[in-house]
């Protein structure tokens, strides 16, 4: 019973449960020890992780293998990484592959990725403890996370050369690896070759694409499918039908979605808002948003985003309202769409508002996107200087993309010298990105400096440095 409530998500029960248990006979097996240790899975639970390593100790389970790989688990899900690899230092003579895993694991799971790799490269310098697919997924899962595609590669070789290459598991990792790294080719070519595909790699396949434009391609790859799509398959299509702007296929996904009983899903639901956002049917938009009961912060999260995509900025208001009304929480997302609507529609006092609300009466500590955001709310307006004051105010060194807002901004409204000192401080940072240069060198134009701006342009040749070529989406005939 135990480790039903612990396994399902019941963490409150499980450890009531364990409580009534030792005070009816003050004793416990490594069973039962092993069977609590799952609900201690966030900071909160901690403490209780403790006590129950402290069960351990005093129970004589201290050098149990599975024992001690329960209580890493556990301390990687409370974010206790140092009592983790303290443990696992402390059996480093006797650990095996399944320890390493633990640990390697963990962290992915849990989003310390750089970790995860650290580990790695520890088992396999001081060790002699060799890795199974298990590892590879994990710490290729990290690589694809961190953008480390060198290593991502290495890491590739390293699967074939010791023939792990051929387990779908790795494959599936390979090419999500690739696919967030940017290497669409590199994802193809391991789908391609893989000796057997499951719907995960599909939907690996098709995600990838998705994340990486490659919409058209996305929608090809789906009308070969060879299973029945699941829901993750859905939500890869559906983006891909956003990017496309194709509202004839998003539409017949969107039966598909009702054929197959995923219309409760919450992330299916936010994934229809947007695509008929974007192929310009806000109205099917609300209705599809509104057809649902329950309805996730994420969906709430699309339609805001949605309305403000279209330019009304007074409904996006008004939605962010009525969902505070239920109950719902807002999430950092939320105030992104909301501040982004805020910006489009020019409501400049609005979104301060709004964004002083975040931490304020939400405790919510505004992200880099944020401050983006309202320097680019601030800029549109014409209120260069209070965006500048905004950005004197962090208390971090700003980023480029916040400097890089302000800089548009500049030019945008023709501010030469504020223009001017901002991108002195974006060279320093990125000195090879060409966008700085282009945009100063308009300025100088528009000013009728033209020395300035043939020196810049120089500086461009010189340095060799090169604009991406920017392309435009529209519908296309699929068949």
């Amino acid at each position: 019973m135990i480790s039903a409530y612990s396994l399902n998500g019941h963490s409150r029960e499980a450890q009531n449960l364990f409580k009534e248990l030792l005070l009816l006979c003050s004793r416990c097996s490594l069973a039962t020890l092993l069977a609590i240790l799952p609900s201690c899975n966030s900071l909160e639970s901690l403490q209780f992780g403790k006590s129950i390593h402290c069960w351990q100790l005093k129970l004589g389970f201290s050098d149990n293998i599975l024992a001690v790989n329960s209580l890493m688990f556990m301390y990687i899900n409370c974010g206790e990484l140092t009592a983790s690899f303290s443990l696992l230092r402390r059996i480093s003579v006797v650990a095996d592959i399944t320890c390493w895993n633990t640990v390697i694991a963990g962290c992915t799971q849990n989003g310390y990725f750089q970790k995860a790799v650290e580990t790695f490269n520890l088992m396999r310098k001081e060790t002699f403890v060799s890795h199974d697919a298990i590892t590879l997924v994990s710490v290729i899962s990290a690589c694809g996370n961190l953008g480390l595609i060198f290593v991502g590669k290495y890491l590739h070789g390293l699967a074939f050369k010791t023939l792990v290459g051929s387990d779908t598991r790795v494959q599936n990792a390979l090419i999500t690896m690739y696919g967030r790294c940017g290497e669409i080719e590199s994802a193809r070519s391991v789908f391609s070759f893989s000796t057997y595909r499951n719907l995960c790699s599909w939907n690996c396949m098709i995600s990838a694409l998705s994340q990486n434009k490659d919409g058209r391609r996305a929608l090809e790859l789906f009308r070969c499918l060879e299973f029945e799509p699941n829901e993750i398959t859905i939500v890869g299509i559906l983006s891909a039908c956003t990017q496309l702007g194709v509202l004839r296929h998003g539409k017949q996904i969107h039966g598909c979605v009702f054929r197959l009983g995923y219309q409760r899903n919450y992330f299916i639901t936010a994934a229809l808002v947007d695509m008929y956002s974007n192929c310009g049917r806000l109205d099917i938009a609300f209705q599809t948003f509104r057809n649902v009961q329950e309805k996730s912060v994420v969906a709430w999260n699309s339609m805001i985003s949605a309305y403000g995509f279209h330019g009304n900025g007074r409904k996006a208001i008004e939605l962010f309202h009525e969902m505070c009304k239920f109950g719902v929480r807002p999430t950092n997302s939320t105030f992104m769409s909301l501040l982004s609507a805020c910006s489009h529609s020019g409501l400049v006092n609005e979104g301060l508002g709004y964004y002083n609300h975040m931490l304020e009466e939400f405790g919510l500590d505004p992200a880099t996107e944020h401050h983006v955001c309202m320097v680019d709310m601030l800029g549109r307006s014409g209120r260069l200087h209070e965006a500048y004051e905004f950005i004197k105010r962090m208390p971090n060194q700003p980023e480029q993309g916040i400097l890089g807002a302000l800089l548009s901004a500049c030019n945008y409204h023709g501010d030469l010298e504020m223009g001017r000192e901002v991108a002195e401080l974006l060279f320093e940072l990125e000195p090879e990105n060409v966008g700085y240069y282009i945009s100063l060198s308009n300025m100088y134009v528009a000013a009728g400096r033209w020395n300035h701006a043939v020196e810049l342009r120089r500086i461009i040749q010189d340095k060799r440095l090169k604009k991406p070529a920017g392309y435009s989406l529209i519908e296309v005939d699929l068949g």
